[in-house]
Protein backbone atom coordinates (compact mmCIF):
# COMPACT_ATOMS: atom_id res chain seq x y z
CA UNK A 1 0.00 0.00 0.00
CA UNK A 2 3.38 1.59 0.77
CA UNK A 3 3.88 1.92 -3.13
CA UNK A 4 -0.09 2.62 -3.94
CA UNK A 5 -0.42 5.70 -1.71
CA UNK A 6 3.08 7.46 -2.79
CA UNK A 7 2.13 6.64 -6.49
CA UNK A 8 -1.88 8.37 -5.62
CA UNK A 9 -0.11 10.97 -3.90
CA UNK A 10 2.27 11.46 -6.69
CA UNK A 11 -0.34 11.30 -8.93
CA UNK A 12 -2.64 14.21 -6.49
CA UNK A 13 0.33 16.51 -6.62
CA UNK A 14 1.41 16.06 -10.38
CA UNK A 15 -2.57 16.77 -10.66
CA UNK A 16 -2.69 19.66 -8.47
CA UNK A 17 0.83 20.71 -9.92
CA UNK A 18 -1.35 20.73 -13.01
CA UNK A 19 -3.77 22.69 -12.24
CA UNK A 20 -1.73 25.32 -10.56
CA UNK A 21 0.20 25.27 -14.16
CA UNK A 22 -3.71 25.65 -16.22
CA UNK A 23 -4.19 28.69 -13.75
CA UNK A 24 -1.70 30.57 -13.71
CA UNK A 25 -1.00 29.33 -17.95
CA UNK A 26 -4.72 31.16 -17.55
CA UNK A 27 -3.79 33.94 -15.95
CA UNK A 28 -0.97 34.96 -17.81
CA UNK A 29 -2.91 34.41 -21.85
CA UNK A 30 -5.55 36.92 -20.19
CA UNK A 31 -2.89 39.00 -18.02
CA UNK A 32 -1.26 39.26 -21.87
CA UNK A 33 -4.60 40.22 -23.96
CA UNK A 34 -5.83 42.79 -21.77
CA UNK A 35 -2.09 43.89 -22.66
CA UNK A 36 -1.96 43.82 -25.95
CA UNK A 37 -5.58 45.33 -25.82
CA UNK A 38 -4.96 48.23 -23.73
CA UNK A 39 -1.06 48.79 -26.05
CA UNK A 40 -3.45 48.56 -29.16
CA UNK A 41 -6.03 51.45 -27.34
CA UNK A 42 -2.74 53.16 -26.17
CA UNK A 43 -1.37 53.30 -29.74
CA UNK A 44 -4.68 54.43 -31.35
CA UNK A 45 -4.68 57.46 -28.59
CA UNK A 46 -1.16 57.94 -29.43
CA UNK A 47 -1.90 58.45 -33.16
CA UNK A 48 -5.12 60.40 -32.05
CA UNK A 49 -2.95 62.67 -30.48
CA UNK A 50 -0.22 63.53 -33.26
CA UNK A 51 -3.35 63.87 -35.40
CA UNK A 52 -5.05 66.49 -32.76
CA UNK A 53 -1.28 68.40 -31.82
CA UNK A 54 -0.88 68.81 -36.06
CA UNK A 55 -4.34 69.98 -36.62
CA UNK A 56 -3.81 72.71 -33.74
CA UNK A 57 -0.19 73.62 -34.88
CA UNK A 58 -1.64 73.84 -38.58
CA UNK A 59 -4.67 75.95 -36.66
CA UNK A 60 -2.28 78.17 -35.14
CA UNK A 61 -0.51 78.84 -38.11
CA UNK A 62 -3.38 79.75 -40.05
CA UNK A 63 -4.23 82.22 -36.70
CA UNK A 64 -1.15 83.66 -36.84
CA UNK A 65 -1.84 84.32 -40.76
CA UNK A 66 -5.03 85.97 -40.15
CA UNK A 67 -4.04 87.53 -37.23
CA UNK A 68 -0.67 88.99 -39.68
CA UNK A 69 -3.41 90.05 -42.35
CA UNK A 70 -5.57 91.95 -40.25
CA UNK A 71 -2.90 93.55 -38.78
CA UNK A 72 -1.60 94.88 -42.41
CA UNK A 73 -5.41 95.53 -43.30
CA UNK A 74 -5.27 98.04 -39.88
CA UNK A 75 -2.18 99.47 -41.00
CA UNK A 76 -3.35 100.04 -44.56
CA UNK A 77 -7.13 101.34 -42.87
CA UNK A 78 -4.76 103.85 -40.78
CA UNK A 79 -2.82 104.84 -43.77
CA UNK A 80 -6.01 105.32 -45.53
CA UNK A 81 -7.76 107.23 -42.78
CA UNK A 82 -4.43 109.61 -42.40
CA UNK A 83 -4.81 110.40 -46.41
CA UNK A 84 -8.55 110.74 -46.28
CA UNK A 85 -7.75 113.15 -43.13
CA UNK A 86 -5.27 115.01 -45.14
CA UNK A 87 -7.20 114.67 -48.59
CA UNK A 88 -10.32 116.28 -46.64
CA UNK A 89 -8.48 119.45 -44.76
CA UNK A 90 -7.03 119.97 -48.33
CA UNK A 91 -10.53 119.81 -50.02
CA UNK A 92 -11.76 122.24 -47.98
CA UNK A 93 -9.00 124.79 -48.41
CA UNK A 94 -9.32 124.29 -51.75
CA UNK A 95 -13.22 125.01 -51.74
CA UNK A 96 -12.39 127.62 -49.87
CA UNK A 97 -10.06 129.17 -52.16
CA UNK A 98 -12.36 128.42 -54.94
CA UNK A 99 -14.86 130.61 -53.02
CA UNK A 100 -12.26 133.48 -52.62
CA UNK A 101 -11.06 133.64 -56.28
CA UNK A 102 -14.65 132.96 -57.46
CA UNK A 103 -15.83 136.16 -55.58
CA UNK A 104 -12.68 138.04 -55.86
CA UNK A 105 -11.35 137.69 -59.25
CA UNK A 106 -14.22 135.84 -61.52
CA UNK A 107 -17.10 137.58 -60.37
CA UNK A 108 -16.13 141.01 -60.71
CA UNK A 109 -15.09 140.75 -64.54
CA UNK A 110 -18.46 138.64 -65.35
CA UNK A 111 -20.73 140.73 -63.66
CA UNK A 112 -20.89 143.94 -65.52
CA UNK A 113 -20.35 141.18 -68.80
CA UNK A 114 -17.82 143.94 -69.91
CA UNK A 115 -15.34 140.78 -71.78
CA UNK A 116 -18.21 138.96 -73.46
CA UNK A 117 -19.45 142.61 -74.71
CA UNK A 118 -16.31 143.78 -75.97
CA UNK A 119 -15.76 139.88 -77.76
CA UNK A 120 -19.37 140.35 -79.37
CA UNK A 121 -18.28 144.13 -80.79
CA UNK A 122 -15.80 142.12 -82.01
CA UNK A 123 -17.52 139.68 -83.39
CA UNK A 124 -16.10 137.05 -81.50
CA UNK A 125 -18.11 134.69 -79.79
CA UNK A 126 -19.18 134.95 -75.74
CA UNK A 127 -17.63 133.14 -73.31
CA UNK A 128 -19.75 130.36 -71.55
CA UNK A 129 -20.79 131.06 -67.90
CA UNK A 130 -18.49 129.20 -65.07
CA UNK A 131 -21.66 127.22 -64.35
CA UNK A 132 -21.66 125.55 -67.94
CA UNK A 133 -17.53 124.88 -67.77
CA UNK A 134 -18.17 123.22 -64.66
CA UNK A 135 -21.64 120.95 -65.45
CA UNK A 136 -19.55 120.05 -68.44
CA UNK A 137 -16.73 119.30 -66.21
CA UNK A 138 -18.81 117.41 -63.81
CA UNK A 139 -20.86 115.47 -66.65
CA UNK A 140 -17.54 113.97 -67.68
CA UNK A 141 -15.96 112.73 -64.72
CA UNK A 142 -19.40 111.23 -64.28
CA UNK A 143 -19.68 109.62 -67.80
CA UNK A 144 -15.51 108.69 -67.29
CA UNK A 145 -16.58 107.10 -63.77
CA UNK A 146 -19.33 104.53 -65.28
CA UNK A 147 -17.26 103.27 -68.06
CA UNK A 148 -14.49 102.31 -65.44
CA UNK A 149 -17.28 100.92 -63.17
CA UNK A 150 -18.76 99.36 -66.26
CA UNK A 151 -15.42 97.88 -67.58
CA UNK A 152 -14.40 96.32 -64.00
CA UNK A 153 -17.85 94.99 -63.94
CA UNK A 154 -16.98 93.07 -67.33
CA UNK A 155 -13.83 92.20 -66.31
CA UNK A 156 -15.04 89.86 -63.17
CA UNK A 157 -17.38 88.47 -65.06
Amino acid sequence: MNSQTVDANLIKSQLQSLDLLKQKTQALIDVKNTLLSKTELLEQKKGLLEQINTEKQRLSKEKRLLFDMLQSIQRDLDSVTEVETQLTREHEELEKNVAKYRIEQYEPLQEPDEVNEIRAQSGMIKLPHIQQELEAQMAKLLEDRRMKWQESSNRRR
